[in-house]
């Protein structure tokens, strides 16, 4: 019986242990994030997920101190996604690129990222809890930011552009972005016919039905971002990169027939 009692006793200090230590990095993880320093913030946010993997306010301190240490401001961008619709005189990257910082560190958006994806629940269609509603938010929208960031530095686009500087895994990522992120934002209550929606889902829309494959190239993802971020798009050299894509004209989101443009307002997906 002894033996029984102590043993209760250890258990009750050990979950009593956790949970302080959970409250207490959560708060200071908060703490840090208000103040600007994201790499506290990782810190203590990381030992609150560690003691509850199920902490969502912790996943999402985690991932904006990974996003904010990146360099990217999240306001600024989600202003700039917003008003996507607004310009159709200036591409899609172009826009986005006028509100991205000259240089970011990409592997830091890409840890807010795989933070929130690893989160039990978050490929659900629809949530009852409000909190994992909110890190689907996150996810999709940080994925949406990364679809564009990656062809943005990638290619140098601050500096001395080249599309060819992008890699296979930025396809990658990008691929996998473009297929997940509506679906995150949808059943976190976004609505799916918003106009900002169908702009960005116009990248995966043109070039997954280029070849026979599913998804698309590299080649045809680096032409794609050319075409959207070359000064001159009309003599941008798409032919050298792929013999898919003759020019720019083919992959204009403007010059689309009906079945392309009818994708723009569905959801994405291979």
């Amino acid at each position: 019986m002894k033996f029984i009692k102590i043993t209760f006793i250890l258990m009750f200090l050990f979950v009593i242990g956790c949970a302080t230590t959970e409250t207490g990095s959560l708060e200071a993880a908060r703490f840090a994030l208000d103040k600007g320093n994201y790499t506290k913030a990782i810190t203590e946010a990381t030992e609150a997920l560690n003691a509850n993997a199920t902490n969502y306010d912790a996943a999402r301190i985690l991932a904006s101190a990974y996003l904010g240490r990146s360099g990217i401001d999240y306001l600024d961008l989600a202003e700039g996604v917003l008003d996507l619709a607004s310009n159709d005189d200036v591409s899609s990257f172009q826009q986005i690129a006028d509100v991205l910082p000259d240089t970011a560190d990409v592997d830091d958006l890409r840890s807010a990222i795989e933070t929130l994806e690893a989160l039990d629940g978050i490929d659900a269609t629809s949530f009852t809890d409000d909190a994992l509603a909110d890190c689907a938010f996150d996810s999709g929208l940080m994925q949406l930011i990364e679809h564009f960031a990656l062809g943005v530095y990638g290619s140098d686009f601050f500096g001395t552009f080249d599309v060819t500087e992008i890699t296979a895994t930025d396809r990658s990522n990008v691929q996998t972005d473009l297929i997940n992120f509506d679906n995150r934002l949808i059943a976190a209550g976004v609505d799916s016919t918003e106009d900002w929606l169908e702009e960005v889902r116009q990248t995966f829309c043109i070039l997954e039905p280029i070849s026979a494959a599913d998804g698309f190239t590299l080649a045809e993802y680096q032409a794609f971002v050319g075409c959207e971020l070359d000064d001159n798009p009309d003599t941008f050299d798409t032919a050298s990169l792929t013999a898919d894509i003759a020019t720019c004209d083919d992959v204009n989101p403007e010059n689309q027939g009906a079945t392309v443009e009818a994708c723009y307002s569905q959801n994405t997906s291979l």
